[in-house]
């Protein structure tokens, strides 16, 4: 008789939990924020024109010869077509295990594929990409202004967020009067008066927007002062510093955040899309099946670069 009769094992005392757990995974937001329009499959490019414009009337005596003319110009941008690729890939017992686990493979490994796109598409929209040879796809965080001809405001020192939040007397005011300057670069704009644009910033900064305006009303937040200037306020990771500095750049640029304000609409900034994420042929070889995707799609086309406003300087380095 065995002595190990009616003694319960670890195993047998362990519940097993059937349900996977993932963990939480940054927002993807380039699409829901920016739209799309499609260009022809096969184009490794897409080139626009933004008109400049000038007509100034003058009084007129008679016989006079200086009458003024009309110009017109227009400058040519252009946004160069960037291809992503990503594959699943299982082997015959991997997919025999996974049925017997009650686990859908290749649904999971679909999912990650679509995931793994998606984060590539938001990194060349907000950070750019060099993608060969003088060939560069300008992100909405390049600070070079004479490139993007966006508009700019620097707030490094004591009007950085995270300093005027340590204000608790005037802080709050002066945080909403940042935001304000901000928005007046756009409805300042000739024609956009009424103008609500959107808010992009990283979480931490965001955050700081809950202080109260003072100890006497926690009720009125610098968030609740500015939310109705903007349409909606986005929290985007790809503004953090150390995803948008030049990787060579110091220990302190690259914990320099940015914000950008800015205007949405599909006349004024929009992404070409060449080729919607797309299976192609499955691979087979040594027991092992590949089925690589495909997507290509440009960097966002911006035709009214004064509708971006970047702000720097919007925290402190190692606070």
């Amino acid at each position: 008789m065995s002595n190990n009769m009616g003694i319960a094992t670890k195993e047998q005392l362990t519940y097993i939990d059937q349900k996977v757990y993932d963990p939480k995974v940054a927002p993807l937001t380039a699409l829901n924020i920016f739209s799309t329009f499609q260009i022809p499959e096969a184009d490794t490019s897409y080139r626009y024109k933004v008109r400049s414009s000038k007509a100034m009337a003058q009084a007129y005596v008679n016989r006079a010869t200086d009458i003024p003319v009309v110009e017109e110009g227009f400058r040519e941008y252009e946004t160069p077509i960037t291809q992503s690729a990503l594959a699943c890939e299982y082997s015959w017992l991997e997919l025999q295990r996974a049925q017997a686990a009650n686990v859908n493979i290749l649904a999971d490994q679909a999912q990650l594929v679509a995931r793994g796109m998606a984060e590539r598409r938001d990194r060349v929209i907000y950070n750019g990409e060099d993608i060969g040879p003088n060939t560069k796809i300008v992100g909405l965080t390049n600070t070079d202004t004479s490139l993007t001809g966006f508009q700019q405001i620097n707030l490094d020192g004591d009007h950085a967020l995270d300093k005027l939040a340590q204000d608790t007397e005037n802080g709050a005011l002066k945080m909403r009067k940042v935001f304000q300057d901000a928005i007046g670069k756009i409805t300042h704009l000739v024609g956009y008066a009424a103008a609500k644009p959107t808010l992009l910033m990283p979480q931490a900064e965001i955050d700081l927007l809950n202080n109260p305006i003072n100890k006497y009303r926690p009720d009125i937040t610098v968030m609740s002062m500015i939310s109705p200037w903007f349409s909606s306020i986005q929290p985007i990771p790809e503004l953090e510093g150390r995803y948008w500095h030049r990787n060579n750049a110091s220990k302190t640029d690259k914990q320099k955040d940015m914000a950008i304000i800015c205007l949405t609409d599909n006349d004024i900034a929009s992404i070409p899309i060449a080729m919607q994420m797309t299976q192609m042929q499955q691979e087979y070889h040594d027991g092992v099946t590949k089925i690589p995707y495909v997507e290509r799609f440009g960097g966002l086309a911006v035709r009214y670069p004064s509708a971006f406003v970047q702000v720097l300087g919007i925290n402190t380095p190692g606070v």
